[in-house]
């Protein structure tokens, strides 16, 4: 069944634990996300980027995943992950979508606060969730630099934006970073504890891919509800048909073959990273 985040993220917090949110890109990405939750009876958050539009169209997107889990017994929130753009937004609100992530973290906190209203104020007549986003990360596609230690969220901005912008969830930066980490990632778990302290809204890690579990789980312990993952799923699903293509030479060997090796190996990160969400690794 179709919830928005809100509601999914009251249960995180009922459990004291994280609910994984998987970024998806095609119905192969779709199923092997939907068969993982269903394997393990996870709720789960299923998200498409608004950088995917051009790829597949964002309606296009909510109607086929809604074919999946319209009817499910297990709770599901259609995400739009990281989207900078009202008129997105808005298609997104149209297509059915129960949750949106609103991104103008690269603004100043108040243009960021006055924008993000704008949003919580349209999304939420229509019990649509919303998602902010504070403080430096590096972009979406895992392109430019994180300096450690710098675009961290404040707890002072923190508690003015939870304040003020009337988000239902909040997205930090406290080491984390998206794409392929370049060494071993550290979370700054002192400030996290801080912003719990401080704010009253569920927090959101993104850039999970590639933190240690146990840093992680630490993090989930302390306060972190959703969890986004993105890149080591994409990678394992590129790896997985480069490695059935290497095995597969004859002209006649079938596309859906290959993509769906990419699929099942998808899926075993998925069920993995559910597992560690529900504090189980």
């Amino acid at each position: 069944m179709l919830i928005n985040l809100q509601d999914m993220l009251r249960y995180a917090a009922e459990k004291n634990v994280a609910v994984p949110s998987f970024n998806v890109y095609n119905v192969e990405s779709v199923q092997a996300v939907w068969q993982a939750a269903q394997k393990k009876e996870s709720p789960v958050i299923i998200a498409f980027g608004e950088s995917y539009d051009s790829h597949m169209p964002i309606e296009s997107a909510a109607a086929l995943i809604q074919s999946y889990v319209r009817d499910a017994r297990l709770p599901v929130v259609l995400h739009l992950d990281h989207c900078r753009s009202q008129r997105n937004i808005l298609r997104a609100l149209r297509a059915g979508f129960t949750s949106v992530m609103f991104d103008a973290s690269a603004k100043p906190l108040a243009e960021n606060i006055e924008d993000t209203k704008a949003i919580v104020r349209l999304a939420h007549d229509l019990h649509v969730s919303v998602e902010g986003e504070l403080g430096y990360m590096n972009e979406e596609d895992g392109t430019g630099s994180v300096v450690p230690g710098t675009g961290y969220t404040t707890v002072t901005a923190a508690r003015q934006y939870a304040e003020e912008s009337g988000v239902d969830a909040l997205a930090i930066a406290i080491g984390n970073a998206h794409g392929i980490y370049k060494g071993t990632p550290s979370l700054d778990l002192d400030r996290l504890d801080d912003i719990r302290q401080t704010v009253t809204v569920p927090l959101v890690l993104h850039g999970s891919s590639g933190i240690p579990v146990p840093l992680l789980q630490e993090a989930i312990r302390r306060g972190i509800r959703k969890i986004n993952v993105n890149t080591e799923v994409s990678t394992t699903g590129i790896q997985a048909a480069r490695d059935f293509l290497a095995s597969h030479m004859d002209p006649n060997t079938r596309f859906e073959k290959m993509t769906k090796a990419a699929e099942t190996a998808m899926s075993q990160v998925v069920e993995t990273y559910m597992d560690i969400c529900a504090l189980k690794k």
